[in-house]
Formats: structure tokens, sequence, C-alpha cells
């Protein structure tokens, strides 16, 4: 309400203030054409219709000054400066030393001062948003050539395995023929891992993934998500902990998306980490909200990664870690999240490991 007042008021003032220096200039100028007449009669024959016209002309031509300066010049100054934003530059453009005095003057502040808030306002956010953009950019380039690398490298292994297989040099036992497909099966299960999260990330910035809520039994689902991954051979090395203050608790969710962003995470956390690293997971009920933790000793995280962490393009799949891993588990992880109209965010330390917080209402 007093903003919509002090907008008012400066219509107000702009409206008024020419009129009144108009009259008030007229009647100057007829008093000063007056006194010519006195101190010097050669202006006698000049009739009062005359001077009087010409007062008029020099007070319109003194109110069209006045307008131009603490008006339209900074209108255009301001025109100019979004110009340069238009281009790129995202610096308030150089002003001259009497630009400087008019623009920084009393009356340009009292008039322009929420404007030129915002002007510096906008070119900070527009400079912020080129230098996320510029990261964000670098970022999609990373992890496109780290998702090309995660792709060969398995496509390598089942191209290796298959020569051996089809080889007549050699002759390989049942055993071994069994060995080599194993492993052709896992390196082809990580493949198709990575384009199942590619295609879910697709859909997720295109809002076209679907989400089926049933009533479920989250605290059953957690459990159940958890054993089976403590229980598979290629994670024996980890350790893995549940506690709950409930033992059961049917909500209303999509089992296999939020299923999903449970696995994610806690497959994260073991890409990221030693073996015998400790996950433990922890779920409370409270009021309105259950809040699942999921708890690492491992090696943490720095600012940046933390910060980027749910990012898509942040990272790609460390090729070091187990086949499992996509690359983009943690941003698909939050999506899942969010689609449930929850929230997710993560705290670590380098060498102290990192816990992720996830809260659903209930």
């Amino acid at each position: 309400m007093k903003s919509a007042f002090q907008t008012l008021g400066k219509v107000l003032l702009l409206m008024l203030t020419p009129l009144i220096v108009y009259l008030f200039s007229l009647r100057v100028f007829l008093e000063l054409f007056s006194l010519l007449r006195k101190i010097f009669p050669l202006t006698g024959p000049v009739n009062e219709e005359t001077m009087r016209h010409t007062a008029m002309f020099l007070s319109a031509l003194l109110v069209a000054g006045m307008f131009f300066i603490f008006v339209l010049r900074p209108v255009l100054y301001v025109i100019q400066w979004i110009q340069t934003l238009a281009n790129g530059d995202f610096h308030e453009p150089a002003q001259g030393d009497h630009g400087k005095f008019i623009l920084a003057g009393r009356w340009s502040h009292f008039l322009y001062r929420e404007l030129w808030e915002q002007m510096h306002c906008l070119s900070r956010k527009l400079k912020q948003s080129e230098a996320d953009r510029a990261e964000l950019e670098k970022n999609r380039r990373e992890w496109l050539a780290g998702i090309t690398h995660d792709l060969k490298t398995p496509l390598t292994y089942i191209q290796g395995y298959a020569s051996m297989i089809s080889s007549q040099q050699y002759k390989w036992t049942d055993e071994e023929i069994i060995d080599f497909g194993s492993k052709i099966e896992e390196k082809s299960k990580h493949i198709k891992d990575l384009i199942d999260d590619l295609n879910l990330s697709f859909q997720s910035k295109d809002g076209k993934i679907a989400v089926h809520k049933t009533e479920t039994d989250v605290i059953a689902l957690i459990r159940h998500c958890i054993l089976d991954i403590a229980n598979s051979h290629q994670f024996s090395a980890y350790e893995f902990s549940f506690e709950t203050n409930v033992n059961s608790l049917p909500m209303d969710v999509d089992p296999t998306l939020l299923q999903r962003a449970l696995q994610n995470i806690l497959i994260n956390g073991i890409v990221h980490n030693p073996p015998e690293t400790a996950i433990a997971v922890s779920v409370h009920k409270q009021e309105n909200v259950l809040s699942i933790k999921i708890a690492d000793n491992g090696n943490g995280m720095d600012d940046e990664t933390r910060r980027n962490l749910f990012e898509t393009y942040y990272r790609g799949t460390s090729t070091n870690g187990p086949a499992e891993g996509s690359g983009l588990g943690m941003s698909i992880a939050k999506k899942f999240i969010e689609l449930h109209h929850g929230s997710i965010c993560a705290k670590s330390t380098i060498g102290q490991g990192s816990s992720i917080f996830i809260e659903l209402p209930i």
C-alpha cells in the first residue's frame, strides 16, 4: 500500500511540476520584459501581446528542457542500459560527469530509485544466469562424454567375450562359457540401466512420467529394497543397517518409482565409497511426515559436489564403480521424490561420510 501511494505521488508530481514551472517562469519572463521596457525605452514600441507570446515560448522551452533533462534523459539512459544487456554486456553503461550529476541528483534518485534498483538487480541476475548457463553447458559436455565412455566400456567387454566364445582356436569348457555368459549378461544389464535412466531423465524434463499410486506399506517397501541390495553378492563388502520407529505404515505411493529412488540413492552410496563402508537407513514417522535418512561413513563430498548432487548434468558414471551405477541416479531419485510431493537434500563432509534426507508427506 505504501509503495502504491509513493507511485501515485510521483505521478502527480510529474504532472503538476511542469505546470507550476511553466506558470512561474511565464510570470518571471513577463516581469522581466516589463522591467526591460522601463530601463530601455527602445523596447517601448513592442506591444504587450508580443511580449506575452515571447514569454510563453520561453516558458514552454524551459519546461521542455527540464522534461528532457530530468525525465526523458534518464529514460533514454535506461533504454541504452537495456540494449547493452541485450548485447550480452551486464555492466551499467558508462556516464559522463554531467550524466552522473543528472542521474545521481536528488530529483532523479527520488523519481527513479526503484527503477535503478531493479535494473541493477536484473543485471546481476542476467550475469549470474549467463554464468550458470556456461557452467551447465560445460557439465553437459562432460556428462555426455562420460555417458559415451560408460556405454563403450561394457560394449567392449561384451564384444571381447563374444569373440572369445566364437573363436575356433580355443576349446572352452562349459564352466568357462557360463562365466563368459554371466559377464556378458552383467554388462548388458549395465547398458540397459544406462538407457533406462537416460529415458527417464528425458521423460522427467518433458513431464511425461506417469505416477500410479496405490496403498503400499512403505516400511516393508524400504526394508525389501535394502535387503535386495544387501543380499547381492556384488555388494557383500558393504555393511547395511535399518532402523525404524514404526513397523508398518500404509501410504498412497507409486511403489515402483519410490523403490527406484531408494535404490538409486543406496547404489550411489556404494559406487562412490570403498568396500566395508557402513550404510545406515533410518525411518521415523512424525506427525505429518515420514522422514528417511540414508547415511554412510565413506569418503564424503566437497561443497560443490554436494550442491550439484541432484543436477542431471553434473557428473557422469564413475567408470571404476560397480556396473549398477548410471550417473543419473540422484537426479532421477530427486524427481521421483518430488512426484510424491516430498523433498530431498544432502549433507556431507570430506572424510566423514554423507547423509541423504528424504521427507514424504503422510
